[in-house]
């Protein structure tokens, strides 16, 4: 076999190699980010049972793209805003949040925003 040709085939496997190589480390690091955000979240035993599946969908959902503690502490308590918050980050292509899981998160979202100020003490 001419050299000119095994010389651009050894070439194209190292770029294979790396583009490979590159892809599972960039796999790894994304499953490690979002390994951080397992075991967060809120005590479904303090819940109302009707709440717990509402709640059990948002954080599966909502801990794709970030940690729980970002829409818990952001102190939000108007559902006009929320459902637009929840509508953007549905847009997410990551997100996995269906037009189908809206209500649920909203419920959840309502819920914990009124116990929130109750807790505040209705600020």
């Amino acid at each position: 076999m001419n050299r000119s040709v095994l010389g651009r085939r050894s070439t194209e496997g190292r770029l294979v190699r790396r583009g490979v190589t590159a892809a599972l480390g960039v796999a790894l690091a994304t499953m490690l980010a979002c390994a951080g955000h397992k075991g967060e979240g809120l005590d479904v035993r303090s819940m109302p049972p009707a709440v717990v599946p509402d709640y059990e969908l948002f954080a599966v959902r909502c801990s794709r793209c970030h940690s729980l503690a970002r829409p818990l502490g952001s102190g939000i308590t108007d559902d006009a805003y929320w459902a637009m918050y929840v509508e953007r980050m549905r847009r997410q292509p990551s997100s996995g949040i269906s037009p189908g899981d809206v209500p649920a998160i909203l419920r959840f979202l309502h819920y914990y925003s009124q116990e929130q100020l109750k807790t505040r003490g209705g600020e």
